[in-house]
């Protein structure tokens, strides 16, 4: 821009040094045609300090890459779908733009992949801290995944009408016991609206909801983890087709 403005100001004075020597000109009487030919060079000069449009569609272009380095994506695929809108005759501009949006979508994946990564090494932490607070239980003969229960219920659901677990794979499950000692099993949906306080069994004790409780938090990171691990491996699938993509158009 500053470039510009110093043509700007040299052209602005040369033009007013043609229009000094017109209406010198013009004192003097001199023939029309010259004076013709005097403006025409002057309007020349006037419009050439302007910005072409091919010059604007760049300058998108470098903000859109700018942009990009600063992890402003969103930003950057704006400021490409402003160009092609604006200024749509400007086809090599345009054609670069298009190879700038694979780099920009590769660009893109990896920062979302380390992002994920990151929080997912979190997560798995956070996991493996809350495991050591419950008791895996299996019966080998019967399950085929082993369960996680608060410790004060391991091995002691003789005495019990009501107890939660949570599986192996995540799943959450409460378990109730009739007189009989006829086992009712129900499978916790982790999006249902006010937590774990909207499971509990109406005949739930306090002792109950803080179990309820401990098993729903595990069963969240759990779920947690392995959305992490679905975000990962899919920003992974993102960054190999962009960067097969990227070599083809090389």
């Amino acid at each position: 821009m500053r470039r510009i403005a110093t043509l700007f100001h040299r052209n602005f004075l040369y033009l007013q040094n043609l229009v000094n020597k017109v209406q010198i000109m013009k004192n003097r009487k001199s023939s029309t045609t010259s004076y013709l030919m005097l403006l025409f060079f002057s309007a020349i000069v006037l419009f050439s300090c302007s910005e072409s449009n091919t010059d604007k569609a760049y300058q998108l272009l470098n903000e859109a890459r700018i942009a990009m380095v600063q992890n402003q994506h969103d930003k950057a695929h704006d400021l490409i779908d402003s160009l092609r809108t604006t200024y749509p005759k400007e086809i090599d501009c345009r054609r670069e733009a298009l190879h700038f949006v694979d780099s920009l979508e590769l660009h893109e994946a990896k920062y979302a992949f380390a992002k994920a990564d990151s929080s997912l090494t979190f997560k798995r932490m956070e996991l493996d801290d809350m495991k050591k607070k419950f008791v895996i239980e299996k019966d080998e003969k019967y399950q085929s995944v082993g369960y996680y229960v608060v410790p004060s219920q391991a091995g002691n659901k003789q005495h019990l009408n009501f107890f939660a677990e949570v599986g192996e794979d995540g799943t959450m499950q409460l378990v109730t016991i009739d007189k009989k000692r006829h086992y009712s099993y129900t499978t916790v949906s982790l999006s249902e609206d006010g937590g774990s306080m909207a499971i509990l069994p109406a005949n739930a004790t306090a002792d109950d909801a803080l179990i309820v409780e401990q098993c729903y938090q595990l069963a969240k990171l759990f779920a947690e983890v392995k959305m992490g691990e679905e975000e990962v491996k899919r920003q992974m699938v993102k960054i190999r087709f962009f960067e097969e993509k990227i070599t083809r158009g090389k």
